[in-house]
């Protein structure tokens, strides 16, 4: 009766704490010292998936010599891994590589710094801006290094911008797709538009400080300009 007891709590241990290794498709756990910044890809030395516990990985941001473009530099404990030029906020060319997890970053030529994520080179997760003195100036939410949304706020805390991109027109010139609003910044609207896949009429509309409509342009579903 004492070894069949022993024999039942043996297996009742086992199926509540299992210690075998995880079945395939979870990645094992890295190696000691190192920390998992990725669930996939493969490993790489320290760069893309592991890095040494407490190492701080950096993104610089600054304008290129023409003012054309902007460069971002990616440092690993300051010591320069990877490059990507930007664009209109895409990314145009990427060299050498980017840190997986969380990215600390400075832009020098606005003034601002905050955090971001990566997976596999590209934004994935929350981003947050902070002006100089420690304020919220914007912030996002990026899946697969598309933006899903964001958001910019004045200096003193009032929202200028919002805008959703998940359901945005792809097949438009424009720059203001998805639906985005911009404000004043005692808070009334400024300026709105609604250019999405699942209408088939989108418009554009801007209003003055009293709230009065001053313009309005509507669009078909070939983002034509409807007269």
């Amino acid at each position: 009766m004492m070894m069949n007891s022993r024999i039942q709590r043996g297996i009742q241990t086992m199926t509540e704490t299992p210690r075998y290794a995880p079945s395939v498709g979870v990645p094992p756990a890295p190696p000691r010292g190192m920390v998992e910044t990725s669930a996939g890809g493969e490993r790489q030395g320290m760069s893309a998936r592991y890095r040494r516990r407490g190492q701080k990985a950096v993104r610089k941001d600054r304008l290129s010599p023409g003012r054309d473009y902007v460069e971002s530099v990616f440092y690993l404990d300051e010591k320069e891994i990877g490059r990507q030029k930007i664009i209109d906020e895409k990314v145009m060319e990427s060299n050498g590589e980017i840190p997986e997890g969380r990215v600390d970053f400075v832009n020098e030529f606005k003034g601002t710094q905050g955090v971001e994520y990566y997976v596999r080179g590209q934004k994935d997760g929350p981003s947050k801006t902070y002006f100089t003195g420690g304020q919220l100036n914007a912030e996002a939410y990026y899946r697969k290094g598309k933006s899903l949304w964001k958001k910019e706020y004045y200096n003193d805390g009032g929202i200028r911008l919002e805008i959703n991109y998940e359901d945005a027109r792809k097949d438009t010139d424009a720059k203001e797709t998805g639906v985005g609003k911009v404000y004043y910044r005692e808070g009334t609207l400024k300026y709105e538009w609604h250019l999405t896949n699942s209408e088939k009429i989108g418009f554009k509309k801007s209003y003055n400080q009293d709230g009065e409509l001053r313009a309005a342009f509507y669009f078909d579903e070939n983002g034509q300009l409807m007269k």
